[in-house]
């Protein structure tokens, strides 16, 4: 992939930048601009041609993902599914973080192993819409979604902002489905990193020394920080308002097929 691939976004919002800054820019200041600075440039057709850009170049990044995400299915024998139906997400809706991230029940870019579910993700794209009117504020978050089936703990690890750390703000309960934040008392999880939620007496047991190390690995090389459910069968993974390139849906199938392992040793390891 050669640098325009890699930063071609960056590259347009910096010569929108530019442009926006151009726009609002004093007279005073434009006058002492060379003179064939985006000389004699009328602003309101400046601003709708962006306008009309942006959107051009919105509707070609999600097409262009959707081959994307097809080419991936086909190469690591998924099916790809870019409208699922309310049956093929009815299992990522039994987690109670997913209102968290999808906040208006909007779904799309479904991948569904073809073999062993057990060992490979569903992975799903939820979209969360803040604001309203002409001012709304779009994140996307992909959801990976490991079946297990049998009988698991049920807890919510969630990650700390920038925000929380600063201000010190800390959870008594998970806002979704009232569960208790845990602090565990015999093993060194990394508490100034995430909230931990549970409410089951052998929650310190199940998660495992392994899965400890394997969230502060991700700590100090300084990769972003995820969130974790398990609702009592099954559970998810994600990195809240990020979605990934396909060399990066590798990278975190990898990533959390090893957490899940790691806990699942450790309800092996009990019985």
């Amino acid at each position: 992939m050669n640098f325009y691939e890699r930063n071609k976004e960056k590259l347009l919002f910096l010569i929108f930048f530019i442009l926006i800054f151009y726009i609002f820019l004093p007279q005073t200041i434009k006058e002492q601009l060379p003179k064939d600075f985006f000389s004699g440039l009328p602003t309101y057709p400046i601003v709708f041609i962006i306008f009309i850009c942006f959107m051009v170049f919105g509707s070609y990044r999600e097409f262009k993902r959707s081959i994307d995400l097809g080419e991936y299915a086909e190469k690591h024998n998924y099916d790809f599914c870019q409208k699922p139906d309310e049956a093929q997400i009815s299992l990522f809706k039994e987690f109670k973080s997913i209102k968290t991230i999808s906040n208006r029940d909007k779904f799309f870019n479904l991948l569904i192993p073809k073999d062993d579910n057990h060992t490979k993700p569903l992975i799903v794209t939820g979209k969360s819409i803040f604001g309203g009117g002409q001012h709304t504020w779009t994140y996307n978050t992909q959801i990976f979604l490991y079946r297990h089936n049998a009988e698991l703990p049920k807890f919510y690890m969630q990650r700390k902002t920038w925000f929380n750390n600063i201000i010190g703000r800390r959870y008594k309960k998970f806002q979704v489905n009232d569960i208790a934040q845990y602090k565990f008392k015999k093993k060194d999880f990394p508490h100034n990193k995430y909230f931990f939620f549970s409410e089951h007496p052998e929650i310190e047991d199940f998660i495992t020394n392994n899965f400890i190390e394997l969230l502060k690995t991700g700590i100090d090389k300084k990769k972003a920080l995820i969130n974790i459910e398990s609702n009592g069968k099954n559970l998810i993974f994600y990195k809240q308002w990020s979605r990934h390139t396909t060399e990066h849906i590798d990278y975190y199938s990898n990533l959390f097929k090893a957490l899940k392992q790691s806990l699942i040793k450790g309800l092996e390891d009990e019985q």
